[in-house]
């Protein structure tokens, strides 16, 4: 009776310890399947930023090709159309013993506008977008809004930004859209940029005393959207930050190390 009691107690046993292995072999599963889909999910939301970078790059050659093609256009037909009709302002006004000052005005305005349209055209050369620096045209946007005598213009910015050319044009285009919303909206008397170079990337910040930038009224404009999807591309962040007494900051960081190839 003793050794019918052992076996049945053997046999508890057994079932007791492969019941145990099914429950964990169950749980191994669950687990397993859980840290599969969560992979399958990483790997799906990898993926999509990586096509929404590739979309967003392509989108962004193309429209540097346009403007390639553009500046062309400008310097070799507007460009010469202009220089063209200056030189006839030109003759006119050395065949007249006192020319009127209107005259004298209309030649001086188009040799503003052909100074304007040659670095234009400039800026969209795409051999010298390759060897674009931040800072001087930075400093050529600041120099041309003053020249305006509207808005007074500030920068402080580094000599060398360390980014790639290809971030340098994009970093350039968030900041001067950055200032071309602040003048269009905020009708501000000054404008303050700067830009700092710090451990794990760049920092820029673009101050005005205007009215208030609301981003609830603006924030599904194409400039913004311009604005967030470059500065996405670039990895990095944007804030819009209103003052409590006057004036909106635009807070730009990127980072050192992109993924922009």
């Amino acid at each position: 009776m003793f050794k019918g009691y052992e076996e049945i107690l053997v046999t508890v046993i057994i079932g007791v310890v492969l019941i145990l292995c099914l429950v964990i072999i169950f749980i191994l599963s669950i687990v397993r399947y859980k840290q599969r889909i969560a992979r399958d999910l990483k790997e799906k939301e990898n993926m999509m930023k990586r096509y929404e970078q590739e979309l967003l790059q392509s989108k962004l050659e193309t429209q540097e090709q346009t403007f390639q093609q553009i500046g062309k256009e400008l310097h070799d037909n507007v460009g010469q159309l202009l220089s063209s009709s200056r030189m006839l302002l030109g003759l006119t006004e050395r065949s007249m013993e006192n020319p009127p000052d209107t005259l004298l005005s209309a030649n001086a305005t188009l040799g503003e506008a052909i100074g304007e349209l040659r670095s234009l055209s400039k800026s969209l050369d795409k051999e010298w977008l390759e060897q674009f620096s931040f800072a001087d045209n930075l400093q050529t946007e600041i120099n041309r809004i003053n020249s305006g005598n509207k808005v007074k213009a500030s920068c402080t910015h580094l000599d060398k930004i360390k980014l790639k050319p290809d971030e340098q044009i994009i970093l350039f285009r968030i900041v001067q859209e950055a200032i071309q919303n602040a003048i269009k909206h905020a009708n501000p008397s000054a404008l303050a940029i700067s830009a700092t170079q710090k451990e794990n990337g760049v920092c820029i910040l673009v101050t005005d005393n205007g009215s208030g930038f609301e981003m609830k009224a603006n924030g599904n404009g194409m400039g913004l959207n311009n604005m967030k999807h470059r500065t996405a591309l670039l990895g990095g962040t944007i804030e819009w930050e209103k003052s409590e007494d006057k004036g909106t900051t635009v807070l730009i960081n990127i980072p050192q190390q992109t993924n922009l190839t």
